[in-house]
């Protein structure tokens, strides 16, 4: 079984004010074994930032699904970390919460 796998995860995104959706990312496949260390190359817009966030429970898909250990990952969690290009906030917490967040994951 693998540690990670990707299955068919793609996301779009509304249009802007009435405009056509946007396809962030195409459909997905990946497998992942325990102890694997994998890069994702690709140039400038083509999803890897999408693809990570989705992997690491901040974004849902569009379709497909995530599974971890055989587990779907549908929110953040202890189980994961991610190192984010420049710093950031979860922009739907408050400032407390954001705070507490790494607290709270630890239980």
């Amino acid at each position: 079984m693998s540690k990670l796998l990707i299955e068919g995860v793609s996301r779009t995104f509304a249009g802007v004010r009435g405009g056509e959706p946007v396809r962030a990312l195409m459909p997905v496949d990946l497998a992942v074994a325990a102890n694997d260390f994998i890069t994702i190359l690709g140039p400038s817009g083509c999803g890897k930032s999408t693809l990570l966030r989705i992997v690491a429970g901040l974004e849902a898909p569009s379709e497909g699904r995530v599974l971890l250990d055989g587990k779907a990952v549908t929110r953040p969690g202890p189980d994961r970390g991610m190192v984010f290009q420049s710093y950031t906030l979860f922009p739907w917490l408050t400032v407390a919460e954001n705070i507490a967040f790494g607290l709270r994951e630890r239980g």
